[in-house]
């Protein structure tokens, strides 16, 4: 575990520090003249950025609690058709005051419990090694932004008690439930859902971790200058988070620019090898170890006997929504099609070009609505003529079915009449519908960006004036 942490750390740095120049030992004023180059808005972008995600893991961590307690007291009253005494057998629950302690959390340092996130530690230990440089005494913020990162330490500190606490919680739940061969309808369930609870917190707050991993430009910035400075490197290898979790060797932060305050994945294993009495003290934990998953197997199958779950503690027996716990702007799909119909009769060929906005249900489905605009392209080569051919409404839904392959349908509403001025689309009886289902094929083009291909049948193309396309072909993007 502490070599997987380790290495999380070395990768981290070295992504922060990956554009720096490898330079000659610095002259006595090189820190100053650093400082004087770090980017003006630095702190108050970190200021910002850390009050936003405190508040937002504070407000996260309240939500879930009380999710957490009305499902436990759900659980509860299930039971108390078999046993009114059932909620006396558990210790009180403890909800409100884990809700109290987050709320008041403002020291980093809070209780036996550390949260280490590769990201922060480098943030945090930046603004304490900028606090011992009086050059920096003119940074006028450095004092309440260390102070707010520090805050926001203890807050995520405390998510690892919380989540802590609502393991063993839930293993108690289980372990009551274990004690009754008959349990009324919707007990077992009740403990999926709290499970399902458990769950999305925890991915909620991993996602918070994975924000303050993934650093600002600023803060790239500010630590690329400072790693050409080898005291700052040295600084980080003696006072960060991660010096305090191992026994760094001496001479730790030597080297080039890129490879300062890094550690080998040598360095790591002579210190396990070390604190675990070489080679022998490793293999009696990796007993243990072994132990201890035979006998957590051997509670779950007792459990699963009850119809209480089987499978993983941590991990509910449930298929998760990967979108549950993203903020409404981050489940939003932004997307674009283009459409072509051929010319009939004294209509123009037109292209059909549309904007959509779609919201993630879930990992397998999209709602969204959009909007669009015919453009007449005129007869033939001979005669090209772009004209203001109609608008349209649309409203939409993907269902995935296999792979990248997905059933798509919607309901659209569409002027196809030629028209010069905006109040000529208020004639709602020129407005024609169409209903259509088809598939859609979905691919990938970049790491943010999709293709799709559409093939739709219109129910409705008979009742349209002209008669409109069975089969329409649709090609977009979705980012």
């Amino acid at each position: 575990m502490r070599t997987g942490l380790a290495l999380l750390a070395l990768c981290n740095f070295a992504y922060y520090c990956g554009n720096a120049q490898s330079t000659s030992p610095s002259a006595p004023d090189s820190t100053v003249r650093v400082i004087a180059q770090l980017p003006s808005h630095y702190l108050s972008d970190v200021q910002a950025r850390t009050q936003a995600i405190d508040k937002d893991v504070t407000d996260q961590s309240t939500r879930y609690l009380g999710k957490l307690s009305r499902a436990e007291a759900r659980l509860l009253a299930k039971l108390q058709g078999v046993d009114s005494n059932a909620g006396a057998k558990l210790p009180a629950a403890g909800y409100q005051g884990l809700v109290t302690q987050m709320q008041h959390t403002t020291s980093a340092v809070n209780r036996y419990a550390t949260t280490y996130v590769p990201g922060l530690d480098t943030l945090a230990t930046t603004l304490k090694f900028l606090q011992g440089i009086p050059a920096a005494g003119a940074l006028s913020q450095l004092g309440s932004v260390s102070a707010q990162v520090q805050q926001l330490q203890g807050k995520l500190n405390e998510t690892t008690l919380i989540q802590q606490y609502v393991s063993q919680r839930q293993q108690l739940l289980a372990q009551l439930l274990s004690r009754y061969t008959h349990l009324p309808p919707g007990v077992a369930q009740a403990l999926v859902n709290y499970k399902a609870t458990a769950y999305y917190y925890q991915q909620q707050i991993q996602q918070y971790k994975d924000m303050l991993n993934d650093p600002q430009k600023m803060e790239r910035l500010a630590v690329t200058l400072l790693s050409r400075v080898p005291a700052y490197t040295q600084f980080m290898a003696r006072y960060s988070i991660l010096a305090s979790l191992f026994q760094l060797p001496a001479g730790y932060g030597g080297g080039t620019a890129t490879t300062q305050g890094l550690q080998t994945q040598t360095q790591i294993q002579q210190m396990l090898q070390s604190q675990m009495g070489g080679s022998a003290g490793a293999g009696q934990v990796q007993q243990q170890l072994q132990s201890a998953q035979s006998q957590i197997t051997n509670l779950q199958n007792n459990l699963s006997r009850y119809g209480v779950g089987g499978g993983s503690l941590n991990m509910p027996n449930f298929q998760p929504n990967a979108e549950k716990t993203k903020t409404f702007l981050k489940r939003l799909e932004y997307g674009a099609n283009i459409q072509f119909t051929k010319g009939s009769y004294d209509f123009p060929t037109t292209g059909d070009l549309a904007l959509t906005l779609g919201y993630k249900i879930n990992d397998k489905s999209t709602v969204g609505v959009g909007a669009s605009y015919n453009i007449g392209l005129g007869t033939g080569w001979n005669f090209i003529q772009f004209t203001n051919q109609g608008v349209g409404l649309r409203s939409y839904m993907d269902w995935k079915i296999w792979k990248t392959y997905y059933v798509t349908g919607g309901y659209e509403m569409n002027y196809m009449t030629e028209f010069t001025k905006i109040a000529q689309l208020e004639t709602r009886s020129a407005w024609q519908p169409s209903a259509l289902i088809g598939v859609e094929k979905k691919y990938k083009i970049s790491g943010k960006m999709q293709g799709n291909i559409q093939v739709l049948f219109d129910a409705l193309y008979k009742e349209e004036i002209p008669e409109g396309q069975m089969i329409k072909f649709r090609v977009g993007y979705n980012f």
